[in-house]
């Protein structure tokens, strides 16, 4: 692909299609270093204005990324979350081709705050098992996960503390016969607290999608109450719309 200054579309347009269309191609691969400003308008006959102002509109799309002193570097794909079917994690990300993994942070019985206990329909102080734990795509932390489920549906799956170290947490259920099939999810941007940024690798300040489901039983139960916070800078959301 060449610029040509005949056509209508603007410069900087046409270098960003370039530039799109080569980073899609694979021509560079996340983590990679693209040329510099200086060596695109050079090899293109533009100037480095044209230059940066495509280059900037691949930052803003997170396809790019700069780091001061150093130079442009090509961000590795996001996430794109479908706001439509109930997953798990792990098959969400064996279905876009990442490794899934997990770090198992806390596992335990608690007495149920008020916020959890309206969740699940349970009363206030009865008991739920807190699941939390370090979600990973090939190696990289991608989500911080708490899963609140009343104890008295899910008391054996403290014995099953193994599976859930390494594993699907709705694969474990649905072996107990508590699959979930439908689920409210509530999203919200936030900027992400210095203990919670340091477990996901990022600054403190970053920002993130901060998510609320409640996950329900065939029979409309709660089964499950789940706080995430996700790394924006790894996670798009696609949301299906229907005409009424």
């Amino acid at each position: 692909m060449t610029l040509n200054r005949e056509d209508p579309l603007p410069l900087y347009q046409q270098m960003y299609d370039l530039l799109r269309a080569d980073l899609e191609k694979g021509v560079y691969s996340p983590g990679e270093q693209i040329p510099t400003e200086l060596e695109l308008a050079r090899r293109h006959g533009v100037s480095r204005i044209t230059v940066k102002q495509a280059i900037q509109k691949l930052v803003l799309e997170g396809r790019l990324y700069r780091i001061q002193g150093k130079g442009t570097f090509v961000a590795r794909p996001r996430l794109s979350r479908k706001l439509k079917t109930i997953t798990s994690f792990t098959e969400e990300l064996k279905q876009r081709n990442l490794r899934p993994g997990i770090k198992l942070l806390l596992f335990e019985v608690q007495t149920a705050v008020p916020k959890v206990a309206r969740a699940l329909g349970i009363g206030d102080h009865d008991a739920v098992a807190v699941l939390r734990r370090l979600r990973l795509g090939d190696d990289e932390p991608m989500g911080l996960q708490t899963a609140y489920l009343p104890f008295s549906l899910v008391h054996p799956l403290l014995r099953e503390e193994d599976k859930l170290a390494t594993g699907s947490l709705y694969s474990v259920l649905e072996g107990m016969g508590l699959r979930p099939v439908r689920a409210v999810e509530e999203y919200s941007a936030v900027l992400l607290d210095t203990p919670t940024a340091h477990l996901l690798g990022v600054r403190p300040g970053s920002p993130a999608f901060a998510v609320e489901r409640v996950s329900y039983l065939p029979d409309d139960r709660p089964i499950e109450f789940v706080e995430s916070f996700l790394r924006a800078d790894r996670y798009t959301l696609q949301v299906e719309l229907e005409g009424v």
